[in-house]
C-alpha cells in the first residue's frame, strides 16, 4: 500500500468505475476522484489536479499552463490509448513521467470499426428506422468477402482488424508512416494467421484509389489534420466505405459530406467528430452516414483493459527522451 501519493483521477469514466476504483484503492491509500460528472479544464482542472503527485487522466487536455501549476506532480498515467492531448516535450522538461500501455483497446475498437464496415455494406443504416415507419425497404448491399480494405495506419487497431477480417479473404492495403519490410509483414501475417500475399503497403495515393472500404487507425497530429479533405476524396470510388474510429479532425467533415451527397452509394461510418458531442453535426441528416458517440472502446473488457493499464502506469512508467 502506497501511502506516500495522493493520485488524482481526472477521467470521469474510470472515477465512477466501481471495480476499478476498488482496485486502485487496494494499492494507495490517498485517491482524489472526479465525481462532478464533467471534463475538467483550466482552473477547475488545476485545483482537482494540484494535491496529487500522481494521475490519471483520459481526455483531458494537459497544455503548458495547466502543467505549469503542478510542481508536485511526477507522473500521468493514460486511460486511453490516445496522445494527442500529451505534449512530450512538455513533459520531459517538466520532468514528469508518462505511464502509457499502446493498443490496450485494440480488440474493442477493432469490433466497432468492423461492425461500421458491415452495416455501410449491407446498407442497414436506416433499414430498422424504414420498418418502424411502415416501410418494408429492401435496398440491396454488398458483400464483405474479398474486398480490398484500405487502412490509413497499420499499428496494433489496424492489425487486430486485419485479424478479425481473416474470414473475408480480404485485400488488405495500408498507408503507414513507418515502412514495413517483407519480413515485417510475413512475421505480422504468421501472428494474426493471415496470408502475407494479401498484404500489402502502397502510397497514400495509391491506397484511396484502390480501396473499396478505408478505415482510418491514425493519430490526430499537425501531420494528419485533413489528411482526408476534397483532393483525397476525388480519388476515392464513387461507391467507397469510409470508417473513422481514430479521431475527428483527420477527415474534412465539410468535403466528407459535399463527397456523400455527390455519391449516393458512399457510405461513412464514424465515430469521432471534429467537435464532440455531435448533436448539431450535418453528417448525421444524411442517409448514407452513420454515427456512433466515440464508444469504440467502451466495451467490459475494454475499460478493464484501459483502466489496469492505467493503474499499472502508476508506478511502470517511462521518463520522456
Amino acid at each position: 500500500m502506497n501511502t506516500k501519493d495522493t493520485v488524482a483521477v481526472a477521467s470521469r469514466s474510470f472515477s465512477k468505475n466501481t471495480f476499478l476504483v476498488s482496485k486502485l484503492k487496494n494499492l494507495y491509500s490517498s485517491i482524489i476522484l472526479n465525481e462532478t460528472g464533467k471534463t475538467l479544464e483550466g482552473e477547475d482542472l488545476i485545483n482537482f489536479l494540484k494535491p496529487a503527485s500522481k494521475v490519471i487522466i483520459g481526455i483531458e487536455a494537459m497544455p503548458d499552463c495547466i502543467l505549469s501549476k503542478l510542481p508536485d506532480l511526477k507522473v500521468i498515467s493514460k486511460y486511453g490509448v490516445g496522445l494527442n492531448n500529451l505534449d512530450l516535450k512538455l513533459l520531459k522538461n517538466y520532468k514528469i513521467k508518462l505511464g502509457f500501455t499502446p493498443g490496450v483497446n485494440k480488440q474493442s475498437v477493432a469490433e466497432l470499426a468492423l461492425t461500421l464496415i458491415l452495416i455501410g455494406l449491407k446498407k442497414i443504416q436506416n433499414n430498422n428506422i424504414d420498418i418502424l415507419n411502415g416501410n418494408w425497404s429492401q435496398e440491396k448491399g454488398s458483400e464483405l468477402y474479398g474486398k480490398t480494405i484500405g487502412m490509413l495506419g497499420f499499428g496494433n487497431i489496424g492489425q487486430k482488424l486485419s485479424s478479425l477480417l481473416q474470414p473475408f479473404d480480404c485485400n488488405i492495403v495500408f498507408f503507414d508512416e513507418r515502412h514495413y519490410s517483407d519480413e515485417d509483414i510475413n512475421n505480422i501475417s504468421m501472428d494474426l494467421n493471415l496470408n502475407p500475399k494479401l498484404i500489402h503497403q502502397l502510397s497514400l495515393d495509391l491506397v484511396l484509389s484502390e480501396s473499396d472500404i478505408l478505415s482510418i487507425h491514425l493519430p490526430l497530429s499537425k501531420e494528419t489534420t485533413n489528411l482526408i479533405a476534397a483532393p483525397e476524396f476525388n480519388q476515392l470510388k464513387s461507391s467507397v466505405c469510409i470508417i473513422n474510429t481514430a479521431r475527428g479532425g483527420i477527415v474534412n467533415e465539410e468535403d466528407l459530406y459535399n463527397f456523400l451527397v455527390k455519391n449516393q452509394t458512399a457510405f461513412a461510418g464514424f465515430d469521432v467528430y471534429e467537435e464532440e458531442p455531435a448533436f448539431e453535426n450535418a453528417l448525421l441528416q444524411l442517409s448514407n452516414f452513420f454515427g456512433t458517440s466515440h464508444r469504440s472502446s467502451l466495451t467490459t473488457e475494454g475499460i478493464y483493459a484501459m483502466g489496469i493499464a492505467a493503474i499499472n502506469g502508476l508506478d511502470d512508467n517511462i521518463n520522456i527522451k
